[in-house]
């Protein structure tokens, strides 16, 4: 289960940070950079998660 809620957060986190980046910012970040900060980004949520 926890590795399934963990797909699932990195994939919400890519997803919501490749639409900020678009439609908001207008930037255009490589994939690999996006990539980076979902992985930095669910980490920290799985982390508070365990936590709490």
């Amino acid at each position: 289960m926890f590795i399934i809620e963990t797909v699932f957060g990195l994939i919400c986190f890519f997803i919501v940070n490749i639409l900020y980046d678009t439609y908001i910012t207008k930037r255009k970040s490589s994939i690999m950079q996006l990539s980076m900060i979902s992985v930095v980004q669910t980490v920290i949520a799985i982390s508070i998660y365990t936590i709490v």
